[in-house]
């Protein structure tokens, strides 16, 4: 499944608007940005992360628990992936800032 970027692009458009985050260029990759809360975002963070897990909650009482174990399984197993990604995409860009340093 994929996003529409058109979509996702008018989200962070509203939120810049507001002042809630600042986009950043990626040192990864000269291509991308980044979206950073800005100091008015940041305790907006707590509040939407909490209201967000009680949803989640709600959402998850229809399961079993069998269900919930293998479905955060699934979930765990993804974040790692993604963790690992960065961190790889980290390094080669710390290599590469590194390099033109010199």
């Amino acid at each position: 499944m994929r996003l529409a970027s058109g979509s996702m692009t008018a989200a962070v458009d509203r939120l810049e608007k507001l002042e809630l985050v600042v986009r950043k260029s990626s040192p990864a990759d000269r291509r991308a940005r980044v979206v950073h809360l800005t100091g008015e975002g940041k305790p907006l963070e707590v509040s939407c992360f909490e209201r967000h897990a009680k949803d989640l909650e709600a959402l998850m009482s229809a399961l079993s628990q069998k269900e919930k174990e293998h479905l955060y399984g699934s979930i765990k197993k993804l974040g790692l992936l993604a963790a690992e990604r960065l961190s790889r995409q980290e390094v080669t860009a710390n290599r590469t800032e590194n390099k033109a340093g010199k």
